[in-house]
């Protein structure tokens, strides 16, 4: 089988958790780094779902002729179900350009491989967000041709059994042929009418056929030659990067510049040695500055001592008026705290009655709720019973199902032979028609 091989670019592993939370499918650095079967397994049945509507769980199924060929099916269903999935994911990366793929990916993923595989399906992911407005015209017209193929089909059936019957009247007499000439006239001009349009829809339908082929090898070349320019792009940038730095605009002014640089260099000295001899005066003065800081220093606290004690002194005026409010108020608390305790064993008094009562109701509803639970759960059992019989019925249908599935796929190749012979049928009825046509035109001419 033919391989196309398609170039994409290796992405970061940063850029591919990016891609797949845009693709919904949650991916962490952790997966990447340390992929395990199960996470790798969900990830690739996310990918199937998505771009070829197959899941794992419909491979989960196998087909009854697989099962058959197997001694004991019970312990192969797993095993099974897991080749079908492989052979769906397998169409898809070698269809996105990765042909080294194998059950070891899902039984024993490795870092770099994964990163190559995901690569390669969001490089698709990308292209076939950008082409699926075509595609989906595409189908569309494809669709509307289909049906109406099929209404000239259903039309040309209809004209064959007119055909047909025309062919099995032989006219009595020549007057009668002659009377019945135009309506000939009329349904061989409408057969040679169908005919064109059926022959106009089969080009249009080839010509389309062709264009799509066009365009997926212009998408091909196109995609390849784009990630060609990519990567020549990111090499030449990387070399413009590099030689920038070693380029020397103008020599002659890196000259003087050195020249400038030296002259600054010895002016710079005697700079330096000026201003030592001023920091070594300063260095004096800062000594004596701080004998006299730390005097003021000290002063400062003392005075910062007494605004403190001040403030506490104020502070403690303030808090006896405040706890001496609080007193007043406490007490006006006190007295209404004592009238709502009263009030409160009025109303504990009440609360009691009320709960006696409550108590005798609750034990009559539990003694009537017993009785609905035992009811219950009688109806519960003869459910449970039904249930089952259900059950035993849907896997009674199950297997009807699948027997007719078979029927259906037998069925379907007998109608297609049927077609086929109705078709040859056709033509052969035609040849004869326009032989019969043609002789009878013979003899009226004659």
């Amino acid at each position: 089988m033919q391989q196309h091989h398609y170039s994409f670019p290796m992405l970061k592993p940063s850029e591919i958790v990016t891609c797949m939370s845009d693709l919904h499918i949650h991916v962490s650095l952790e997966d990447l780094e340390r992929p395990t079967p199960s996470r790798m397994a969900a990830v690739f049945d996310a990918f199937t779902s998505t771009f070829m509507g197959v899941s794992r769980d419909s491979c989960a199924v196998p087909s009854f002729h697989v099962v058959d060929m197997l001694e004991h099916p019970d312990l192969h269903q797993d095993d099974v179900a897991l080749m079908a999935f492989y052979r769906q994911l397998f169409k898809l990366v070698t269809e996105v350009g990765i042909h080294d793929f194998s059950i070891r990916d899902l039984i024993k993923p490795e870092p770099g491989h994964v990163r190559k595989i995901l690569s390669a399906i969001i490089n698709f992911a990308k292209f076939r967000e950008e082409r699926v407005s075509v595609f989906e015209q595409c189908n569309k017209n494809s669709a509307e041709h289909v049906q109406k193929k099929a209404f000239l089909e259903e039309k040309n059936q209809e004209i064959a059994e007119t055909v047909n019957t025309i062919r099995s009247y032989e006219p009595s007499s020549t007057l009668q042929r002659a009377e019945e000439e135009p309506a000939y006239q009329r349904v061989r001009e409408r057969n040679l009418a169908q005919t064109a349009e059926l022959r106009e829809l089969k080009r249009i339908q080839t010509a389309l056929t062709s264009d799509i082929e066009n365009l997926k090898k212009t998408k091909t070349d196109a995609v390849e030659k784009m990630n060609n320019t990519n990567f020549l792009l990111s090499n030449t940038k990387q070399d413009c990067v590099r030689l920038r730095s070693r380029i020397v605009p103008n020599p002659a002014k890196l000259q003087q510049a050195l020249v400038d640089m030296t002259n600054s260099i010895s002016s710079e000295k005697t700079n330096l040695t000026v201003r030592e001899r001023q920091y070594r005066d300063l260095l004096t003065r800062m000594e004596a500055i701080a004998v006299v800081q730390q005097d003021i220093t000290t002063c400062t606290k003392l005075m910062e001592e007494c605004e403190f004690e001040m403030k506490k002194s104020s502070t403690a005026e303030k808090s006896l008026v405040h706890e001496r409010e609080n007193i007043e108020r406490k007490n006006q608390e006190l007295r209404e705290v004592n009238i709502k305790e009263q009030q409160l064993k009025r109303q504990l008094a009440n609360i009691s009655d009320k709960i006696t009562r409550l108590t005798k109701q609750q034990t009559a509803k539990k003694e009537a709720n017993d009785l609905k639970m035992s009811e219950l759960a009688a109806a519960y059992e003869a459910g449970v019973t039904e249930r089952d019989l259900n059950q035993a019925k849907i896997d009674s249908n199950q297997a009807v199902l699948a027997e007719l599935e078979e029927k259906i796929v037998v069925t379907k190749k007998n109608v297609e032979s049927e077609i086929a012979r109705f078709l040859d049928c056709y033509s052969k009825l035609k040849t004869r028609g326009d032989r019969y046509c043609a002789e009878l035109a013979r003899m009226m001419s004659s």
